[in-house]
């Protein structure tokens, strides 16, 4: 039976070592969110903040206990998803004291929260249409940024921006190269606004922070994560009307057989029978138990009680002592029990 137990463990170990492994995963395909991979997503730029500080996901409306940071950041890219009144309420409180947003939107719901905000900063129905661009007019490029968000950088790719109106602390702009109303110059792209104690960075296009344009923009992206006064991110996922947080996948990995690995434990094993096969193992155990038992008597042992102490104590009994030292003796010798002879 135990080498029937030998051939099982080994068969064993050798399957847990070449058997594929499988780590669960979150994911989603909504647009813009931190849990896409594909290009429309933003997970990339999530990777960023992870090393930049501490990334807090927010995947469900906003509560007052979701923003604990005062001087964090709510990063909000494309919102499709209508902000309440309650929502709106919490940021405002967290801006006021000292928190920090960046809104990253063209043509979805970031007018309607920056008007929620009481903030006169708009953007624009239309992209601002720019004839600088880098491989393809899609994605046209600039080089006006300010010197805290150009470090390292040589430019920003752009895809359908559109312009901010009623800046007022602009951080970037188009190319001068730029028709927007009927008219070419640079246009506003990125705005400070000043809001209480806090603030809102305004960034009129959301595809900067895609994975498609990563690698380009990269330089940019660290620099404005730098320029952000709180290390704590709070991620909005909530308004990405497609997101599913609870949709997840399996990633699997194939694990090649390492025959170091593999001789290793068939060492182990045969190791493991000649220990027990052997007798050490036993002897190993009674000797621990024995020593266990040793120590246990030394701490918890009784010393035993004497022949004079047994008589005593029968004395104050009220006993004859010298009947039952006689008694005791007549035992010893075995008068009473046949003489010599122990009969």
């Amino acid at each position: 039976m135990r080498r029937v137990a030998y051939v099982i463990l080994v068969i064993i170990g050798i399957f847990l070592l070449v058997m594929p492994l499988s780590v669960p995963r979150f994911k989603s395909d909504a647009p813009y969110s931190v849990l896409n991979t594909g290009p429309k997503g933003t997970s990339s730029f999530g990777v960023l903040l992870y090393h930049s500080g501490k990334v807090v996901p927010i995947l469900f409306p906003y509560s007052g206990s979701d923003f604990s940071s005062k001087n964090g950041t709510l990063i909000v890219i494309a919102p499709d998803v209508g902000f309440s009144k309650r929502e709106v309420d919490v940021l405002r409180s967290f801006l006021s004291s000292g928190g920090t947003l960046l809104l990253a939107d063209n043509f979805n719901e970031g007018n309607a929260l920056l008007k929620a905000l009481g903030v006169p900063d708009r953007l624009s129905r239309e992209p601002a249409i720019s004839v600088t661009y880098n491989s393809s007019s899609a994605y046209p490029v600039t080089r006006a940024l300010s010197p805290s968000l150009s470090r390292g950088v040589s430019y920003l790719v752009l895809h359908r921006p559109a312009a901010i109106l009623n800046a007022q602390h602009p951080l970037a702009f188009t190319s001068n190269a730029t028709l927007f109303n009927g008219t070419y110059g640079a246009v506003p792209i990125i705005d400070e606004i000043k809001y209480g104690k806090g603030m809102i960075i305004l960034v009129s296009d959301p595809d900067v922070f895609t994975n498609a344009l990563f690698r380009q923009n990269e330089p940019f992206l660290r620099d404005l994560v730098s320029y952000l006064p709180g290390k704590v991110f709070y991620i909005d996922e909530a308004h990405h009307r497609d997101l599913n947080p609870y949709s997840s996948g399996t990633i699997v990995i194939q694990r090649a057989v390492n025959r170091g690995d593999v001789f290793y434990y068939m060492l182990f094993v045969a190791l493991l029978a000649f220990f027990i096969e052997s007798g050490l193992a036993s002897r190993l155990l009674f000797a621990a138990l024995g020593l266990a038992l040793g120590i246990l008597e030394r701490l918890f042992g009784t010393e035993e009680e004497g022949l004079e102490d047994v008589i005593r104590k029968l004395e104050e009994r009220g006993y004859d002592g010298d009947k039952l030292k006689r008694l005791v003796e007549e035992i010893e010798t075995g008068s009473k029990l046949g003489g010599a002879h122990g009969r």
